[in-house]
């Protein structure tokens, strides 16, 4: 029986990604015991339920110790997470540790010197410049993962440059890019599958086009410079948003004024490529606030390109490969008068450019799957010629 574990400072059951990758390692083999041991979140977000997977969650009161400055903050929670999950860790006795962000990464260098076992770091962002990140904090994350980075037998980043930052900045590892693609065979493609969804529940006209933006609602996501530019009076698109955040509430108040901005909740992740499909053009706009940022390949980016609607996109580097190489749509600066004017030409367009799935493998779960399992293929054999 080969044991994977993991571990991250996130809550597991409303984090579609742990979920996705601890699936596929489970349903390689039934030789093969998954558990994972995250952090119960007090945030509004969508639990998917899975009774399959072995999931353990702690509380972490550190967190909302809002009266100490953030690096204090982050200190203590990183002691009292590795406090609470190193006796659970050690207990289970793992072969493959697959650690989730940086927060964990110490825990889990620690469990490999007792047990022996091989240390996957999956870093779901460019985790010493993100958004949010102090500079003390950025240089504290990137402190620690140069000193563990000896430690970290195989690395999991989600975009190719992040993957030539790290190779660049911090060392050569064996890397694997698994980007934040939907499990097409999860989503309840029934629901609200039809296109008139929006317009019924909205009253918009047949002849406007829906621009649709889905996500959470704060701060770096471009939403300030969509409202300057669906504000213009001579524009005939709506702009829906879909999603929950500290924005929501000034959206809301937004759409009591301006007829042509509308305020969606939150919907489940199996529901989000069913619903993006009543849309005409999806948004997928984040700011250049950090390198993290710059280089994301955000999972919105994948779920409107399997609703099979066109994309507007910031102009980023790896965004923009995407968005070119499979024909998604166009790219923009992000300015509200070049995100305007792209606006403008979508409008103008009689048909809108056609997406096909079928042409889309390459950025589907199942693609990504496949990468993953030969990772863990490579360091099962590795494991078993170490025994011999």
């Amino acid at each position: 029986m080969v044991k994977v574990l993991h571990l991250t400072h996130t809550d597991i059951n409303s984090d579609s990604r742990i979920l996705k990758e601890m699936q596929s390692i489970a349903n390689m083999d039934s030789n093969i015991n998954v558990k994972g041991i995250g952090v119960v979140l007090e945030e509004e977000v969508h639990k998917t339920k899975n009774n399959k997977l072995e999931i353990h969650s702690i509380i972490l009161k550190s967190r909302n110790w809002r009266f100490l400055p953030n690096v204090l903050r982050h200190t203590f929670s990183l002691i009292e997470l590795t406090s609470k999950m190193i006796f659970k860790a050690l207990k289970f006795k793992p072969h493959i540790i697959h650690c989730n962000d940086t927060l964990v990464l110490p825990l889990g260098v620690i469990i490999k010197l007792f047990s022996g076992a091989k240390l996957i770091y999956d870093a779901h962002e460019l985790e010493s410049n993100r958004n949010g990140l102090s500079n003390t904090l950025s240089k504290l994350t990137l402190f620690i993962e140069k000193l563990l980075w000896r430690f970290v037998d195989n690395l999991i980043v989600v975009s190719p440059s992040i993957s030539n930052w790290y190779q660049k900045n911090i060392g050569i590892k064996s890397t694997e890019i698994i980007m934040n693609a939907p499990i097409l065979s999860g989503y309840n493609l029934d629901v609200k599958n039809d296109k008139s969804y929006f317009r019924n529940k909205f009253n918009i006209p047949d002849n406007s086009k829906i621009f649709l933006y889905i996500g959470i609602l704060g701060e770096g996501r471009g939403i300030d410079l969509l409202i300057e530019a669906f504000k213009k009076t001579d524009l005939s698109s709506h702009l829906v948003f879909l999603g929950y955040g500290e924005f929501k509430d000034k959206l809301v108040d937004l759409s009591k004024k301006y007829q042509n901005i509308h305020v969606h909740n939150a919907v489940p992740h199996n529901e989000v490529v069913a619903i993006a499909k009543a849309a005409d053009v999806g948004l997928c706009f984040i700011q250049n606030v950090s390198l993290s940022d710059y280089y994301c390949l955000p999972n919105k980016l994948f779920e409107y390109a399997f609703a099979e609607i066109p994309i507007l996109a910031s102009k980023f580097p790896d965004i923009s490969m995407i968005v070119e190489k499979y024909n998604l749509g166009k790219c923009s600066d992000l300015n509200s008068e070049s995100i305007y004017t792209a606006i403008l030409e979508f409008e103008k367009m009689e048909e809108l450019p056609t997406i096909n799935k079928n042409n889309l493998y390459d950025l589907s779960w199942s693609a990504q799957e496949e990468k993953l399992i030969n990772m863990y293929k490579n360091l099962i054999e590795n494991i078993s010629k170490e025994k011999k």
